[in-house]
Parts: structure tokens; sequence; C-alpha cells
């Protein structure tokens, strides 16, 4: 292979948001994306974690701004309140959807009127800042609410396609439950001028936000799943990258890499880079399943103290839980047989994979076949083994 002599970069990129030329597939979702801004819609994107979501939000974004979009996207989780948020919201509005930071006080005075921001503009640093009254935490979301009819009146003064991307959305209205979600209804689906995405993990939660009739976010907008990229469009993006090293790529090595990842993007990209750094400075012409073995196994030896953080952290009945996912693979878990194979009452199993799932461990899936539970993290179940054979 000589892949010293080739210093290639490595084209396998994980733990942080790929731009569009670096995703496999996704064509469709980020279309999605931009057709609701376009029409001024409200989506709804739900996605387990490591799903590529944020990815596909950052070019969705990546691209309306290019067409001379407005995009303001948020991480919900990032802030500490939902005040602190809004604040955010309120900056970035003033900073896209002004015609100058020195006339910005004025228009967010206007448009939070009743609100009393205080608004400061340094013109040597150019950095203008909001401060927003603390509010009491039942009446945080209400206060974003108003914020959000803010950013209404801003983008409908400055006519420009305006939209705001809200990323783990569950986090404003978690503690508020139903009434936050009708207060923040009430707010939005007036507004015609701004679009909204509201992306989420939380997808057992999400669907039942979104998709139970006489919950408020029910049909407020379209939703879109985002789910595992299909094999055969994730093979082929595999196989092109690899390439670039020269030499011949196994079909079954491809297969490897997606079944032991599970199709978790995230997963994927990570194992394929390990094969690439190794497939580099190790002689030979083939990538083969055992070099994906091989590359598996250092993977979860270096991620040995984190995944063993994790495992000391659990309950004795969430380890077995846990263990039963992974062997039963995560079908029937209640089942007479499961339980007795694992020596867990049906009750005590229940408690232990809800409490997994809280703990963002395992997520219920909901397919034709049935309902299955999966591990957030596909490689843990690879250094579970290895930890446990020594």
């Amino acid at each position: 292979m000589r892949g010293r002599e080739r210093p290639l970069r490595n084209p396998f990129e994980f733990g942080r948001e790929l731009g569009p030329g670096e995703l496999a597939d996704r064509r469709e979702e980020i279309g999605a994306i931009r057709r609701a801004v376009e029409n001024r819609g409200k989506l709804f994107v739900l996605g387990p974690r490591r799903f590529g979501k944020t990815s596909v939000l950052a070019a969705a974004e990546r691209e309306l701004a290019g067409d001379g979009a407005v995009v303001l996207r948020y991480d919900a989780e990032l802030y500490e309140t939902v005040t602190a948020l809004a604040q955010a919201v309120v900056v970035g509005a003033a900073r896209a959807l002004t015609p100058t930071l020195e006339k910005a006080g004025e228009a967010v005075r206007q448009a939070l009127r009743g609100m009393r921001p205080e608004v400061a503009y340094d013109p040597v640093s150019q950095r203008l800042t909001v401060g927003l009254a603390a509010v009491p935490a039942k009446d945080e979301v209400p206060a974003l609410a108003r914020v959000l009819d803010g950013v209404e009146r801003l983008a409908a003064a400055r006519r420009r396609p305006t939209a705001i991307f809200l990323d783990e959305f569950q986090q404003v209205v978690r503690d508020g439950g139903e009434a936050a979600e009708r207060q923040l209804r009430a707010a939005i689906q007036r507004h015609a001028h701004v679009a909204y995405v509201f992306a989420g993990s939380r997808t057992r939660l999400l669907e039942a936000m979104t998709g139970r009739a006489g919950r408020p976010f029910w049909r407020l907008g379209a939703r879109l799943v985002l789910g595992p990229v299909p094999r055969e469009e994730f093979a082929r993006f595999l196989e092109e990258r690899f390439r670039a090293l020269g030499g011949a790529v196994e079909a079954a090595a491809l297969e490897r890499i997606m079944a032991v990842a599970e199709d978790v993007p995230y997963n994927v990209q990570r194992l394929a880079h390990e094969c690439w750094e190794r497939w580099r400075v190790e002689p030979g012409t083939r990538l083969t399943e055992a070099q994906v073995d091989e590359a598996l196994d250092g993977i979860v030896r270096s991620e040995h103290a984190a995944y063993a953080r994790l495992w000391v952290g659990l309950t004795r009945a969430q380890r077995i839980a846990l263990k039963a996912v992974i062997e039963e693979r995560g079908r029937e878990l209640t089942s007479s047989g499961a339980l007795r194979r694992h020596g867990l009452g049906s009750s005590t199993m229940q408690k232990a994979l809800r409490a997994l799932e809280a703990g963002e461990m395992i997520r219920l899936e909901e397919a034709r076949e049935g309902r299955t539970w999966r591990l957030e993290d596909p490689f843990f179940a690879a250094w579970l083994r290895v930890a446990q054979a020594r």
C-alpha cells in the first residue's frame, strides 16, 4: 500500500459538524428542510443521537444562507436556562435582521416592546449585547414566545426569508410539559414570516409530542424522521473514499463496518476512520473483515475508561438489562424466556430499561417487525465483550 509515501488526509470525519460534501447521502433530508424554510413552514426533525442530525441542519443552513436566507440556529442543550436561549435568539436576530448594529438597539426595543430589553452596542469591538430581565422558571417559556414574536416583527420589516432552527428543542418544554407546548404553539402558529425547524434526539418523547392527537404540537408542522443511511448508498460512499489509498476493498469488509456500527452514521464514520489509519500504514492490498475487527478492537480499547465509567455507574438490574438488550438483540425482553435467562422479574426489567433510556444508553425503535431496544452507542457491546473476556 506504501501508505507512508502518501500522506493523504483521512476522509472519514467524526465528532464535528460535517459539511455537505462530507455527508453520505442525506440530500432528501436537506431538501425537505430547505422546502420548509422556503415555504415559511414548520418542520419537526426527529432522529437518534449519532445519526448526523446536527450536520444535516448545518448543511441545510449553509445552502439556505447561500441563497440569501437568514437562518438562526441554536442548540437548546447548550443554554443553562430558557432565558439564556432567548437572549441568544435576540442577539442573533438583531445581527441578521437589522440594517446596522448601530440601529439594532432601537429595532430590538420596538420588536420586543413590553419586555424592556437592555441593549448595548460597543462600536470599538462591534459587540452587541442584549439583556432580558430575569423571570421565574414558570415564566421562561412565555418570555421565549414573546421573543419569537419579536423575531417575527423583525423578519416582516426586513423582508428576507428567515428561519429559526432549534436543535434538542424538547429541552425548552421539558419542565413545563404540555402547558409550555401550548404557549409556544400559540405564538408560532401565527407567524407568517419566520419558518421553524425543531429538531430533537429523544425520539420516543418527540414522537409523543408531535404525533399524538390532542398534544399542542399535533399537526403544527410536517415531520421528518432521520433514519439510517441506506446501506447501498453508504457502501458506495465508503468505497469511493477508501479507493483513494489504492488497493482493493472487499465488499464483506464494508458490510462488516456497517453491521457492527448498526448503521449509525457516527459509528460508521468512526470505524471507517480507524480502518483508514490502519490500512494506510500497513502492507497489503485488500481491506478485509479481519482488519475491520482489528480496528473495532482498537476503538473499544481506547474508550475503555469512558465505557467503564458508564458501566460501573449502573445498578445491578440496569447492568443485567443492558446485557439482555445486547444478547437478545433488543427484542421481547419481557418475555418469560428472556426474563428467566437473565434472572429479572418483568417489572424490574421494565424499570431498568426505562432508566437506561432516560440515561440515553438505549432507545426504543418502532419498526414493522416490532419494538426493538437499541444501544445508542453500538460499540458499547463490543467493549463489554472484550472487557468480560479478560
